[in-house]
């Protein structure tokens, strides 16, 4: 796991001189990030500036050349096409996402799917239904692999599971079978790779959308699920679970905007000189000490989850937050990453 320290005086000072981040949800199918030549149905896609993406409405189909292409679908499930692939939206609703690979391969990543949503990808003349954290390949000719999680597939008028490492056909006879998980192409490798630069935008973004529903801006405004938030820092979307802490398929974290906020106040609270004394005087909670150079609490010993001494009295900064510990109601979800990244 990436630190959470590692990142955060990063993402306070983006999150300092931020502007209201725009939140999306109406609609699956927004086409967020191409490299190459990308169309859609006849016309080159061009990336757009301020967070404005292009969407595909049913019956369209985006095609890629000597490119690719990385597709929103429902809060928390992106689909990553490689080159010279095509993709149709048969229906882009929220309650009833389905796309269909029609030609060269994809990498769907599925970090959270809400209850009421649901994404289905056909492939062939298979069905792949998500229902929760899954990491799969299609490919228009060999079918299905799943790297991570679990899928219910419907191919020849049969439901079965396609568990984590296995693969099934999209053409008869559909069965299931070993393959190993290690052997992944040069597009898993750049889904990979994506999958990472979103998680890292979650930071600021998170910091930024809790400063606005303490501060009433309206930032925080219907924020009350996980969704797709524009980053203008490092212009691009990044997924913000609505609490706790989430693990994508690709072992790359994403954390809720009150998380995020509970640790800028330790690291606040652990620089501070001394604390206020509770009334009558008297003080509570822990402090600083100059003398030892790190918190004590009220009976002088070392405050729990404070850092060792510092040389020369300088103020600790708060240890990071443990995986297992998020909002509450919320702790660590997801999974880890699914076969080689390398």
């Amino acid at each position: 796991m990436k630190s959470l320290l590692s990142v955060v005086s990063v993402g306070s000072l983006l999150a300092a001189s931020a502007v209201a981040q725009m939140a999306i949800s109406a609609k699956s199918g927004l086409i967020s990030y191409i490299e190459g030549r990308v169309l859609l149905g006849q016309e080159q896609v061009v990336v757009k500036m301020g967070g404005r993406l292009t969407e595909m409405k049913p019956d369209q189909t985006l095609q890629t050349e000597e490119g690719r292409a990385e597709i929103l679908l429902t809060p928390g499930v992106i689909l990553r096409l490689g080159e010279n692939s095509t993709v149709k939206m048969i229906a882009n609703r929220l309650e009833d996402t389905r796309v269909e690979l029609t030609a060269g391969s994809a990498v769907v990543e599925a970090t959270e799917i809400d209850k009421a949503h649901a994404v289905t990808l056909l492939v062939g003349q298979a069905a792949v239904g998500l229902r929760k954290m899954a990491l799969l390949t299609l490919n228009a000719q060999s079918g299905v692999k799943m790297f991570k999680g679990e899928a219910q597939v419907i191919a020849g008028g049969e439901a079965q599971i396609l568990r984590e490492g296995r693969q099934i056909t999209a053409a008869a006879p559909f069965v299931a079978t070993r393959f190993d998980k290690n052997a992944t192409d040069p597009l898993y490798r750049w889904a990979s790779r994506r999958g990472e630069i979103v998680a890292m935008a979650n930071i600021a973004s998170a910091r930024t959308l809790e400063t606005g529903f303490r501060s009433g801006s309206g930032l925080g405004s219907g924020f009350l699920q996980g969704g797709w938030i524009y980053n203008p820092f490092f212009g691009m979307y990044t997924y913000l679970p609505v609490s706790g802490m989430l693990r994508s398929p690709f072992g790359f974290f994403y954390y809720s905007p009150g998380l995020v906020n509970r640790y800028y106040n330790q690291v606040l609270q652990a620089a501070l000189p001394v604390q206020a004394p509770a009334i009558g005087g008297a003080m509570s909670g822990p402090r600083f000490d100059n003398n030892l150079g790190y918190v004590v609490n009220s009976r002088g010993g070392m405050a729990s989850g404070a850092s060792a001494p510092v040389s020369g009295g300088g103020a600790p900064a708060a240890a990071a937050p443990a995986p297992s510990r998020g909002d509450a109601g919320g702790g660590v979800r997801g999974g880890g990453g699914g076969g080689s990244a390398q």
